[in-house]
């Protein structure tokens, strides 16, 4: 750094700045002092240590510059004192030649910085640039330190106040990588019914409910331990045995290398609601139900044979691999496969001998009245209702009715109703028919596979038909 360099940034480092001076030369005192002021707003001076530790005493100064003999109190006395004040006090000593002798106490006593007299001015900006930087520099890192302090007080501050926030609302738990729980809070001791010490000790398996699969926890773990937050509904079993419902979310914690070291698990109590939403959906699946055999009651069918469909349709759909949601919007809308039939008049639906080809066209009519009846619903459940109602005649092949789709642009609702409504029909009495043997039924089912039904309806049927009997036989008319 050039020396004009040197005399900016030092201007800029002792803003602020406050210099106590003492020399008991006069002439070397005021030339010196007057150097010094060039870069320092304020600068104290004194002819002794007695008057410079008054000065010291009286006022807060981030640099002191002294001679060593003086009168009254020379300058390693007063140094002396003033590091009893302020351990951490920056100094410089003037010395002459003959002061030698008291440079190794002065180091003993912390002072780093020396010059010998007579001083030249470039020697004194270059020593006084050298300790202001360092004044400056530690100023800063105090000033960054304390600011940090600060901000960790504030943030952990409101972190104490978040987790009050989160342990009154919530129920969290902390979760180690061997899957054990190290902490749960207050909610969880009273949702699960579980004291702190039993669920740290006994781990999460006293809280798996039987309906939870081992496959829902591996997939899990798998997510998490892939350091993706996990987000789904866990049904959990109480202390008492009762179970409980919460919304979960799962986090992995990592630390500053990216690697998991625990997993916080925040979660909300939804039993009720979710109780609710099943009373609303049972209560939903009972209507279609009472509203399919009021249909079936004009065509002097029974009521047993909307709860088989629904029954042999919910088979299927599981079979079939459908998610839960499907499931059950399938099993509470079979019942409405035939609801269009309401539109057909009695001497067609009643007849009890075949058909003719005018009678038959308006008994297929029933299709699309069915769904012209439910499709203006925003319900999922009345949309699927229409849709089974709408496609349940179609056929694989394209030989069905009313607008002779094929194959998969037949919705599944569709094609699972059709084989479930089939086999019922088949296998029950009618107005117009016998009930067929079983070993017939099969038969047809088997002739229409990829014709009449989805083949791998057919399959699935045929894999676990001893299931669909038992229901034939629980369900019987």
């Amino acid at each position: 750094m050039i020396f004009k360099e040197t005399l900016a940034q030092l201007t800029f480092y002792t803003k602020g700045m406050r210099v106590l001076y003492v020399e008991d030369e006069i002439l070397i005192r005021e030339n010196t002092a007057s150097l010094i002021s060039r870069f320092f707003s304020h600068v104290e001076t004194a002819s002794n240590g007695k008057e410079g530790l008054k000065l010291y005493q009286d006022g807060l100064f981030d640099l002191v510059i002294t001679d060593i003999l003086m009168p009254e109190m020379n300058g390693v006395a007063m140094i002396k004192n003033i590091k009893k004040l302020n351990s951490e006090q920056s100094i410089i000593v003037t010395s002459a030649c003959e002061d030698t002798k008291h440079l190794l106490e002065l180091i003993n006593l912390g002072v780093a910085h020396f010059l010998l007299k007579p001083t030249k001015t470039e020697q004194m900006i270059h020593v006084l640039y050298e300790v202001v930087q360092n004044i400056y520099n530690a100023r800063k890192v105090q000033e960054f330190t304390l600011s940090l302090k600060q901000e960790l007080v504030h943030q952990t501050t409101l972190l104490e106040q978040y987790k009050e926030v989160v342990d009154i609302s919530m129920i969290v738990t902390k979760t180690n990588l061997q899957g054990h729980i190290t902490y749960a809070n207050e909610a969880f001791c009273k949702t699960s019914g579980y004291s702190n010490d039993e669920i740290i000790m006994k781990g999460h398996n006293l809280l798996r409910h039987p309906e939870m699969s081992s496959e829902f926890y591996e997939n899990l773990w798998n997510v998490i331990l892939g350091k993706q937050t996990w987000h789904g509904t866990i049904k959990n079993l109480k202390k008492d045995g009762n179970h409980y419902i919460t919304d979960t979310t799962i986090k992995p914690i990592l630390d500053e290398f990216g690697e998991i070291i625990d997993f916080i698990s925040i979660s909300y109590d939804i039993t009720e609601l979710f109780d609710l939403n099943e009373e609303i959906w049972q209560t939903q699946h009972e209507m279609l139900s009472l509203l399919g055999e009021v249909g079936e009651t004009r065509s002097e069918e029974t009521g047993n044979h909307v709860r088989r469909v629904a029954k042999y349709s919910k088979l299927l759909a599981e079979l079939y691999g459908l998610e839960d949601e499907q499931i059950k919007l399938v099993y509470s809308a079979s019942p409405m496969h035939d609801i269009g039939k309401i539109g057909i008049p009695d001497r067609i639906l009643l007849k009890p001998a075949k058909l003719e080809p005018e009678e038959y066209h308006i008994m297929k009519t029933h299709s699309t009245i069915g769904y012209d009846i439910l499709k203006n619903s925003k319900r999922p459940l009345l949309q699927a209702a229409a849709i089974i109602a709408h496609e349940h005649h179609e056929k694989w092949d394209g030989s069905g009715y009313p607008r002779a789709i094929v194959g998969e642009e037949i919705h599944v609702y569709g094609r699972i109703t059709a084989l479930a409504d089939v086999f019922d029909a088949l296998s029950c009495e009618r107005v117009y028919k016998r009930a067929w043997p079983m070993e017939n039924i099969v038969d047809f089912i088997i002739e229409g596979r990829a014709k009449h039904f989805d083949p791998n309806l057919v399959d699935l049927f045929m894999e676990n038909i001893s299931q669909f009997i038992a229901i034939a036989d629980k369900f019987k008319d």
